[in-house]
Parts: C-alpha cells; structure tokens; sequence
C-alpha cells in the first residue's frame, strides 16, 4: 500500500524531533557529569584552587554558552519559573553585584557569573524536562559516575584509594573520600526512588542502588552513612504514609518517639552519638573553625566579603582563621556559613527564606503525590550535607544544580495540576518535554508536569 505524502512527512519530522532530543539529552548528561567536578578537576587543578587551570576555566565556556541558548529558547518559561522562586533570583542578584564591596573584585565578577550559569542550569532543566525524564537522566548520569569510581579502584587504586589520610577509604575520581560518600548517598536516594516508581527500568535503578550503596561504605564517611540513611527513611516514611490512616498514624508516632529520643541523647550526653560515628566533639576541628568565622561574619555582617573571594591565600580575614586554627582551612566546611561570608547576612536571610519555600511546598506536595517525598528526600539530604560543607550557592556543582532543579520543578508542580485523570483527553506531547509524563504507564506514578 503506498504511503501517503502527508504520513511520510510525519515520519520524518517525528525522527528529526527524536534524533534532536537525543542530542539534546547527550549534551546535558554530558554537561551533567562536568558539574559533578569528578576527576578532570584531579588531572588538570590542585586540590585548593581550581581556578589556577586555564584549561577548566575554558572548558565550563560551552557549557555556559548551551546554558544561554537553552535559556533563550525557553525564555517565557524561565520567567515564569523565577517568578515562583523569588528568594533565590533575589540571592543571585545579591551575588552578581558582591562585586562591588569584594575583597577581590575581579574573582568575584567571575566566579558570581558562574554560579548563575551553574543556577539558570537547574532552572532550565526544570523548565524543559518533565519529571520522567529529569530524574532519569541524572540517574543516568549518577550510575556512569558510580560504574567509573569502581573502575578507577580496580585499575589504578593508587588515584582512587586514600593512603595518607584515612587509608584504604575509597575517593574514587574526587579528591577524598567524603565527596564521594555523599554524591553516592545522595545518588543512591535518587535511584532507590527511580527503583519504587520506575518499573520499565527497575532492574536497572536496583543495580544503582546497590552500587551506590556499597561505595558509600567504601568510603567511609560518617556523614555520607547517615545521609544514606536519611534518604531511605525517608522513603520509607512515604511508603507507610500511603497505608492507611491506622499505619501512618502508628509510623507517625514512632517517628516522633525515635525522634524525640535521638534530640535527648544529644542533649543529655552527645558523646554516644559522637563515639559511634568516630566524631570528637569538634567535629574533626569544624567547631574550631566555625567559632572563628563567627568574628570575621561579625566584621562585615549585612553583605559579607563577596563571592567566593574570603578563603584566597592572600586574604587578611581567612589568614586569620588559618592562624587561630593552625591549619590551612579551605572552606568554612558549612554550607551556610560560607554564604554568610560571601553575601552577608542579607544573602543567608535569602538562602533560608528559600529553604523554608522549597521544604513548606515539597510538604504540601507529598500530601497526595511521591513527588513530594522525593523533593523533601532532597531538602533533607541538602540540609544534612550542608552542615558540615560549603555545598550552598557553589559555582559548578552538581548538588546546587540539583538542588535548584528539583525546587523549580517542585514549584512548577504545585502551579499544574499533578494528576491527569486518564479519561481527560490530552494533546500528544514530545517525549522529554516539561509537559510530559513524569512515568510510563503501569510505573506506579501518575503523570505530572
């Protein structure tokens, strides 16, 4: 039977739209995998500065430009997506301009300009992609990096395997063994609800988990174990919430009782937590350092000391928090200190504000829907981590892409209906577009912007 002009065209236009989405998905995993900072910062950067590779600083200009064109080729919805986020575009215009009172103003300029490339990056994948596609995609791009980390021990054990310091704990392609532990917590979180919700690619997703799992014991960070464990209580919080009122109300209370428990032992006699995850009571020197940022906050509190230019070598302030601490401190090892540094009180006021918006709607959305439990899995695991890293408002980094990603995209859910009753007729959409499904059909999940 001969095929007519009309369907042959539209075989062809739908193969071009699919090779174009491949290539499109091609590019932001690839890009995805550059803001997890894995192993080309080893090979090209020393461990304290970064930016001292003219090569990287080369290397983040594409992927800035593809940032820019996906910016604006999606130009109404990313207004539309910053007006539902009002604390963090007033945040990163307080970043732009910390220029202006920077202890280093031309450092500053450039690195404000990368994390607002690295922020309208999580934007944009919140515009473009639906959930679906989003979350496997970087579920994708998490278990490449795991399958890579493995490999590196196996070959070369030396580059991926801690000797000095902590010997035999794993650090795969990072520079040491906390950064792993928490990408694959965080990773594994992401893949064990992929492996709930999924179901088309849940072998898959269970395999991740496992290895994730495992790497995150290899490396043996303390802090990495228990973010593993938040992440999986916290799906399986959301699992009990949708047995019944008699099953939530007893997991309810048992929470709180657990809880409650935990909260007095900190209270009464920290030290049996602390003993048990290999802590002291400063925290591996962390106290220390945050006692002494507490002054430098002091001297300028209401907009801080620019962005990212307080911990340079020649910084009078961070020379003495190095003298006080006896120790060449890199970080305030705080998420939430650092950005008091950068931007002030003003720019932490922000980030919270923020927080609170991003926590207070993932609540309201776990209500009836998982996605709501998956965005307050990663408020929580981000909340976790920042109390012990600078992993806040950080240029090029995969866990602020996230974290900006997953709070757009739980912002943009709350204004859609999440639910679409499949008696509704619906207008075929491309796969991967924000308005597809977030799962197949029979995933377990409904469909939602």
């Amino acid at each position: 039977m001969p095929v007519s002009p009309t369907g042959l065209q539209d075989s062809q236009r739908s193969l071009t739209q699919t090779v174009i989405l491949a290539v499109e998905l091609g590019l932001a995993f690839i890009c995805l995998v550059l803001f997890s900072e894995g192993l080309l910062p080893r090979l090209f950067a020393s461990e304290y500065d970064t930016d001292s590779s003219a090569f990287l600083r080369l290397l983040w200009l594409p992927v800035y430009g593809l940032v820019a064109i996906g910016c604006l080729w999606k130009v109404r919805s990313m207004v539309s997506l910053a007006v539902r986020m009002p604390f963090l575009i007033l945040l990163l215009a307080v970043t732009a301009a910390s220029f202006l009172w920077s202890l280093d103003p031309a450092l500053t300029q450039r690195r404000s300009i990368a994390v607002v490339a690295t922020s309208l990056a999580g934007f944009y994948l919140a515009a473009r992609y639906d959930w679906r596609t989003l979350l496997r995609l970087m579920g994708a791009m998490w278990l490449f990096m795991a399958i890579v980390s493995l490999g590196a021990v196996i070959v070369a054990p030396g580059f991926a395997i801690m000797s000095e310091i902590h010997p035999g704990a794993w650090k795969g392609l990072w520079w040491e063994k906390n950064t792993l532990g928490g990408h694959m917590a965080r990773a594994a979180f992401l893949c064990a609800f992929l492996f709930i919700l999924d179901r088309p690619w849940r072998s898959v997703w269970g395999f991740a988990v496992l290895l994730c799992s495992g790497l995150v014991v290899a490396s043996t960070s303390k802090t990495a174990l228990l973010g593993l464990m938040l992440g999986f209580g916290i799906l399986f919080a959301g699992w009990i919430s949708r047995k019944g009122t008699a099953i939530t109300i007893s997991g309810l209370w048992t929470g709180i009782v657990l809880s409650s428990a935990f909260a007095a032992i900190m209270i009464i006699e920290p030290g049996i937590v602390l003993n048990l995850l290999g802590r002291d009571a400063t925290l591996t020197g962390r106290t220390d350092i945050w006692s002494v940022l507490a002054g430098a906050i002091a001297d300028r509190p209401q907009l801080g000391y620019g962005y990212g230019a307080f911990w340079q070598l020649d910084s009078m302030p961070a020379h003495r928090v190095r003298s006080a601490t006896e120790w060449l401190v890199p970080t305030a090892h705080n998420g939430w200190l650092e950005t008091a540094l950068s931007v002030g009180l003003i720019g932490l006021g922000l980030l919270m504000a923020n927080y609170v918006l991003f926590v207070a709607r993932a609540a309201w959305l776990s209500i009836d829907n998982w996605l709501g439990i998956f965005a307050l899995g990663v408020a929580g695991q981000f909340l976790l981590f920042s109390l012990s890293e600078s992993n806040a408002l950080q240029q090029n980094s995969i866990i602020w892409v996230t974290y900006v990603a997953i709070a757009a995209k739980t912002a943009i859910s709350l204004q859609r209906p999440a639910y679409v009753p499949n008696s509704t007729p619906r207008k075929t959409v491309a796969p991967g577009h924000a308005g597809a499904g977030v799962m197949n059909s029979g995933s377990g999940l409904a469909r939602s912007r």
